[in-house]
This record gives structure tokens, sequence and C-alpha cells, in this order.
């Protein structure tokens, strides 16, 4: 193998199967360069099992997606065996993810989005040999130049703040999305030798709530915005929020699910987030607490949005109380209430400052 060290460089005797046993024949799938520190660009990766291809365009985040391209997504043979058998990723599992641009937005079938080009490649990479102190022992790569020239032919793992916290936080199993992977979903623990699109069974597979809380909320906190159900809605109603020095002086176009993606909302903060968020700090104080009043297409008042830190660490989201309700008489009229709401962090977490999206000042 001269310059190359084989990351997965073991041997698995195979061995009689019993009810609670299987066999994976582990074999050369991926390789670092001699100094350990660099993955080779892997190849052949379509002939691999295709998982999917998500895509997040920019028509429907304000113009300002995070991840813009379609995500032509391959996990090697071998760790999906493993999937099948065990429901769990394997040590030296590897998916490889092609970024493809959006081309055209019709077509004979009509509207919608259609991939354009090929523009880079992406991989990550299970190791807790080469990885003992990421998390999960994940690790992510781009082969991607900054121009979008040809790919580069090995490249760096990048830092664990860079990938990590938003796969921990938003991740279905072990850092990997499968919540928006069907075809993963599927074969999940089904067993090593059945064929999940062989099956007639088409019913849903999804098993996350992502608006269900994930982790407690403190009982009986209040810094200032209470957190139980029906004072929240109360405080909420008497406008009292409405005192904070720190608040919009006029709507913007939300760039979440707030009703709906681009109606009006206008943010108010406490002393305390803004205190924090004029420092630059990484992480806001405990208690650090934000109102959104969300609108509707009339300009109506239509319910609100809080987010409040209950705790000094934020722990990838579970450090945080969030709060949705859609009507302004309703206090049952909920989308979301407690801590560690998936579908609230998922989008908090991207372009944020300790899960905080909005511009600071507030009205520069």
């Amino acid at each position: 193998m001269n310059t190359k060290i084989l990351i997965s460089a073991i041997i698995v005797l195979i061995t009689s199967m019993t009810s609670c046993d299987h066999t994976v024949d582990y074999q050369e799938i991926y390789y670092f360069t001699m100094n350990g520190n660099e993955l080779q660009r892997p190849t052949d990766y379509r002939k691999w099992i295709f998982v999917g291809s998500p895509t997040t365009p920019n028509d429907m985040n304000n113009g300002k997606a995070a991840f813009p391209e379609f995500h032509n997504v391959y996990i090697d043979p071998l760790s999906y065996k493993e999937w099948k058998a065990t429901g769990k990723w394997r040590e030296g599992t590897i998916l490889v993810k092609e970024l493809v641009s959006v081309g055209a937005k019709s077509a004979a079938s009509g509207n919608g989005y259609f991939m354009g080009d090929f523009i880079g490649l992406e991989a990550t990479v299970k190791s807790k040999k080469y990885f003992p102190s990421e998390p999960g022992n994940w690790a992510y790569f781009s082969f991607t130049t900054p121009k979008g020239n040809d790919l580069k032919n090995s490249t760096k793992a990048f830092g664990k703040s860079d990938c990590n916290s938003c796969h921990a936080a938003n991740a279905q199993d072990d850092f990997v999305f499968t919540q928006h992977y069907p075809v993963l979903r599927a074969a999940m623990g089904i067993g090593e030798d059945i064929v999940p699109e062989n099956s007639d069974a088409r019913k849903s597979t999804s098993k996350i709530d992502i608006w269900a809380p994930t982790a407690p909320t403190p009982k009986g906190f209040n810094m200032g915005i209470p957190l139980e159900k029906d004072a929240l809605f109360a405080y909420l109603k008497s406008g009292d929020y409405k005192s904070f020095k720190n608040q919009e002086n006029d709507k913007h176009p939300s760039q979440g699910p707030h009703t709906k993606v681009g109606l009006p909302v206008k943010v108010f903060m406490t002393d305390m987030i803004a205190s924090s968020l004029a420092a630059n700090r990484e992480q806001h104080d405990k208690g650090a607490g934000i109102v959104k009043e969300m609108f509707n297409e009339k300009g109506e008042l239509a319910g609100w949005a809080v987010m409040v830190k209950t705790q000094e660490d934020s722990e990838a989201g579970l450090g945080w109380f969030w709060y949705e309700v859609t009507s302004t008489t309703d206090s049952d009229a909920i989308a979301a209430i407690g801590n560690g709401v998936q579908g609230c962090i998922s989008c908090h977490n991207i372009g944020a400052r300790d899960f905080v999206r909005t511009t600071f000042p507030l009205n520069p």
C-alpha cells in the first residue's frame, strides 16, 4: 500500500452464526496518508449504497440556505450490512456526500428543483482509532476546492465545532441524520440477510417527533420570563416583554417556520442576552431570553415564539427552553414547548451564536 495506511485494517474471522451473531467481513474501504492526518479521496463510491439526495434550496430559505445544493449520499456496503444487522454504525463507517448544484427549476413534469452540475465532494468517517477525542469518533472532510475546480486528492478533517455540534443536536442515530433517509430507516436492524426494498411494506419508519422536548425543563425556573405553560401564555398576553430596552423598531421577514417562512416577526431581547451578544460571548448567560412576536399575512399578531437559557452550558440546545404558540387567545395552540426541541435547535444551530440567530445590534 506504499504511502497509504488502511484505516480499517482488520480481518475478522468468519464465525459460525447463532441467533445473536452476525458476520461482517472487513475489507479495504478507505485510506489515510502516511502521517495519518489526511483522508485520501474515496473512489468508486457510486458503486456503494445510495442513501438519498436532500436539498435545502435558497428559494425556500430567504436566499441564505446553509447548504443550498443537492447532497447525493452513499454509504459503504460493509457498514450498510452492519446497520441492517445491528442498527448501529460500525467502527470504520464512511459516508460520502456528492454535492450537486440546483439547475433548472422547471421540466416537462412541472416546476421543481432539478440537479445541475457536480460541484464538490465530502465525507464523514467514524474511527475511534484516528479520532478518539471527536464526539462519537466522527470526523468530517471536504475535498471541494474554494473555486470549485478539480477535487483535492486528500484533505484534513474539519475542527470538531464545525460539524459535530449540529450533528450531535439534530441527528437521529449516532450523529447520522437517519430521520431524513427512509432507505436507512427501513434497513435499521432488520437483519443482515434481509433486503428491505423487496418488501411490499411502505409504512412510515420515522420515529422522532422533532417538536417534542428531549430534555427536562427546570421546575420553578423564572428569571424574568416564566416557563410554565399557562403562566407563560399569560405573560405574553400581558405584553410585559414590550418593556425590554432591546427590541426591533419594526418587523422583519422570518427566516424560520414561525407561522410560515417569510411572514413578519419582531424580536424583543432581555438585557442579559443583549449584553452577551454585545460582548461576543461564545455562550450566553443562564436566564437570557428572547420573545418573538409572529404575525399573519394581514400583519396581525398571530402568536409568539420564546427561547430562554435554563443552564450555563447550552449542551447542544438541551440547555435552552423553546416555546411557540400559534394563537393569541388559545394557550393550547402550542407548536413546541420544553427544553431540547429538535425542530427549533436544527434551525437555530445554523449561522447562530449559541443558538441566537438574530443580528445584533437590533437597529443598526
